[in-house]
């Protein structure tokens, strides 16, 4: 067997924003594999492959023809990160799971490059993998994803050619002591949402602050003197991060998380995550969203429903640069946040395991292999329910929050 050619997108096109929704690199890989290859496998780094398999199991397709394979997910309902695209009414659509790969035959790898160097670019690219599925589906006129069993989100069974090999780490000692918490809420939702955080995640930590825009003692919130705005939400986040390194309170802690008051979070599972990554450097964690990053420009962002998480380092690039100003007030504080830290050179570290949306906007199988860290949105659930389903582990609430 050839040894296969191997791409890692960070180190051959370092240049070009948005490899991870996959069209920026379409025609870059058509270009280069139209001669010598029949199939490129698109994957991630907790992907793994047994290459024999995988290639056994591609011989019974003939790569002259148009094939997109991977393991299918589908939605439960109309979701918003899919816009409520029902996409086809009478048949379930499947989208490809990108953490257990997915294979392009180079017939189908040049149709799709051609196409899309002529088809107009969507501005945000919020679930790449489904984004790219309907783009190759293309209204019915294109191809549709064929789901294979071999293709696994766990190794269950000796058959499988990919699966997912996420395991934790411990690379650097953090506990809940080492983290302070920052909800941005209003005085409309102090009696709500606020209790709801209260009763759920806070009960595990030990550093937190609820800002509002009106100080409350009971609680307590604290006013900074930004003016609530209906969105955005700007000025309030820059405020924050302003008022916790200035003030000195960074210096106590490695991260600083952003979350907004009707955020559902699992403590222990952050923490967890958040060892995976060294406090010492400039990180920014939480979930990747795009604004236009599929034509190869733009800037990543973290969308701030899900939780922002900042090292100190981090928030102090922030704080100290002169670019990261809000227009307005109620600018959107994560996309003006993505466009600091791309002129900061500060990579968005993006985790499948946040989630802007609620669990009932996923695929089942899409949460059922890497525990989630994150929910957003009370809307039609009940959050303590939602919170003790997904996210509460035991022993996590043994201690209670410092009200500094």
């Amino acid at each position: 067997m050839h040894p296969p050619v191997i791409h890692m997108t960070a180190h051959d096109w370092p240049e070009v924003m948005g490899s991870w929704t996959v069209f920026p690199l379409l025609s870059r890989l058509s270009n280069i594999h139209k001669h010598n290859s029949s199939w490129i496998l698109f994957c991630e780094d907790i992907t793994s492959v047994d290459l024999e398999k995988l290639v056994a199991l591609l011989e019974k397709y003939n790569s002259s023809k148009p094939y997109f394979i991977g393991h299918g997910l589908m939605d439960n309902e109309p979701t918003i990160i899919h816009h409520f695209d029902t996409v086809e009414r009478n048949s379930p659509f499947l989208y490809p799971a990108f953490n257990t790969g997915f294979v392009i035959s180079t017939s189908l790898l040049k149709k799709i490059a051609v196409r899309w160097r002529k088809a107009p670019h969507h501005d945000f690219s919020i679930d790449a993998k489904h984004e790219l599925a309907k783009f190759i589906w293309n209204e019915g006129k294109g191809y549709r994803l064929k789901s294979l069993p071999e293709f696994c989100l766990l190794k269950t069974t000796k058959d499988c050619v990919t699966w997912i090999s996420a395991s934790s780490c411990n690379r650097s000692s953090l506990s809940v002591t080492d983290v302070f918490f920052a909800v941005k809420t209003c005085e409309k939702f102090h009696d709500d949402r606020v209790q709801v955080v209260r009763d759920t995640w806070a009960k595990g930590v030990v550093h937190m602050k609820f800002f509002s825009n009106k100080n409350d003692p009971a609680i307590p919130t604290y006013d900074l003197g930004v003016p609530n705005t209906p969105h955005g939400h700007c000025a309030k986040t820059m405020a924050i991060l302003s008022y916790l390194f200035n003030d000195g309170l960074t210096s106590n802690y490695k991260w600083i998380v952003i979350a907004d008051d009707d955020t559902l979070l699992s403590v222990s599972r952050l923490l967890q995550l958040l060892r995976c990554y060294d406090h010492t450097e400039p990180v920014a964690v939480g979930e990747r969203y795009g604004y236009n990053v599929a034509s190869g420009d733009g800037y990543d962002y973290i969308t701030g429903g899900g939780g922002m998480v900042f090292s100190l380092p981090a928030v102090k690039k922030i704080v100290n640069s002169p670019v990261c100003d809000c227009p307005t007030d109620d600018a959107p504080d994560d996309m003006i946040l993505g466009q600091c830290l791309q002129f900061l050179n500060i990579p968005v570290t993006h985790t499948s395991q946040f989630h802007q949306a609620r669990p009932s906007d996923y695929s089942v199988e899409y949460l059922s292999f890497l525990p989630p860290v994150s929910f957003h949105k009370h809307w039609m659930i009940d959050p303590r329910a939602v919170y003790y389903q997904w996210l509460h582990d035991e022993n996590q609430h043994s201690k209670s929050h410092d009200e500094l």
